[in-house]
């Protein structure tokens, strides 16, 4: 049996992604396809659009076989600490091989880069431009841009393309996977499929092309907010998202940044006067802190754009203060954070959160292979578990908690229970 993993967030599933599946099991061969899906906050800093269990679905109505979580810890985190968790997962149910998109699918070349960022050198660069002013990102690119490049520096054009590959989040995210499969030794093949259609950050849909998630959720939001709940049938919409999926997402609410604005504001209130440390939380320098400090009781945004910009320096990326935001709200914390990388596999655990009927082979076989037990009821997790993984856990079910409650207040209901879950089964 060939199993194939993907990493996921499907902020909503559309047709690029159905793309991405059927490419990768034409080249791979795969007998079954399972993701490792982010739970119901995504890696940008933000909520999901739609809940896990509802994405869960559409992801089995539409080429999926199995899904797992990746816990909010990590699927809010940066590039680097979201591929880890999501590499060391996928080895530790012990798939074949692991496909992902990339604006650009020279695999030699991504290989190239992957290799220069585990050189000692250019950690060592990167600590140094962060100290010169630099923000993560632009460290990241001038160190590895001082790094060896081999043969490749005599070729202008490679050198080029290196560039360019460092300004698709895509493509960063590629080369963190290739760099944690090295990292671990672990056998897993990657299958890199040519991004096809709209860029990440395209805002607009566009005629004839694969929308990107970012527009289809630009579009929801604007359609939303003025009360058109039957978005995903307008024709604009209904080659953009698998057919089998629109009924679903047109039955369920969506929830957006603005909907947690309030929330965020009165959680960094009440942190900052019972004399909580802001720099003690995930990717919050002491800049950030003191500024959050500083202007939190001026701010007077009224949506969470404002409330970000409110907050920007020229060493803060808006998805990097968006992703310290939820970092403190969540309470997700360095202290922690180092001691989760203490462990070898950097305590993934797989909790299954749906599957398919007829992938019930499938399941028998990720249980003969997995590193870990399987967690299909959350009652088990206790006995199962390490404690630092029972940390990451408990912390998920706070947040999706927090995340349901956003949900009752703007609907007036709640999804469901996160200690009483049920697994999606089609």
């Amino acid at each position: 049996m060939k199993i194939l993993g993907i990493i996921a967030e499907y902020n909503p599933f559309h047709m690029g992604h159905r793309y991405q599946i059927k490419r990768a099991k034409e080249v791979s061969g795969a007998d079954y396809v399972i993701a490792i899906m982010s739970g119901n906050y995504v890696q940008r800093g933000a909520p999901a659009v739609f809940e896990k269990s509802v994405r869960t679905r559409t992801a089995l109505n539409a080429g999926i076989d199995a899904v797992f979580e990746i816990p909010s810890f990590f699927s809010g985190a940066s590039a680097s600490d979201f591929a880890q968790f999501g590499i060391n997962l996928l080895d530790i149910l012990g798939v074949d091989y692991i496909s992902f998109g990339a604006e650009n699918d020279n695999h030699k070349l991504l290989d190239t880069v992957s290799d220069i960022l585990l050189e000692k050198q250019t950690e060592l660069s990167i600590k140094k431009y962060i100290k010169s002013g630099l923000n993560y990102a632009k460290a990241r690119h001038s160190a590895i841009m001082d790094g060896r490049f081999g043969d490749v520096i005599q070729d202008g054009q490679k050198v080029f393309q290196i560039k360019e590959i460092l300004l698709s989040p895509n493509n960063i995210l590629a080369v963190e996977y290739l760099k944690n499969i090295k990292l671990i030794n672990s056998n897993i093949k990657p299958i890199i499929i040519g991004r096809s259609g709209s860029g990440y950050h395209k805002k607009d849909i566009e005629k004839d092309k694969f929308a990107s998630a970012t527009s289809i959720r630009n579009e929801l939001f604007k359609a939303r907010e003025s009360s058109n709940y039957n978005i995903f049938c307008n024709d604009k919409f209904i080659n953009l998202i698998p057919k089998e999926n629109i009924d679903i997402l047109n039955s369920t609410g969506a929830v957006f940044e603005d909907d947690f604005l309030f929330t965020v504001q009165r959680n960094f209130l009440d942190k900052i006067y019972t004399g909580e440390e802001l720099n003690s939380y995930c990717d919050v320098s002491n800049e950030l802190a003191n500024t959050i400090k500083q202007n939190i009781n001026e701010i007077k945004s009224k949506s969470f754009e404002d409330f970000i910009l409110s907050l920007k320096s020229k060493n803060f990326t808006y998805t990097r203060i968006s992703r310290a935001i939820f970092h403190i709200l969540l309470n997700h914390k360095k202290k922690e954070l180092k001691e989760i990388k203490m462990e070898s596999d950097i305590a993934a655990y797989p909790v299954l959160l749906g599957f398919k009927k007829s992938a019930a082979g499938l399941l028998a076989e990720l249980k003969l292979r997995s590193k870990k037990p399987v967690i299909s009821k959350m009652s088990s997790a206790k006995n199962l578990l390490s404690e630092i993984s029972l940390k990451i856990f408990e912390n998920n079910i706070y947040c999706d908690f927090l995340y349901n409650s956003i949900y009752f207040e703007k609907y007036g209901k709640n999804p469901y229970n996160p200690y009483r879950r049920r697994i999606v089964i089609l």
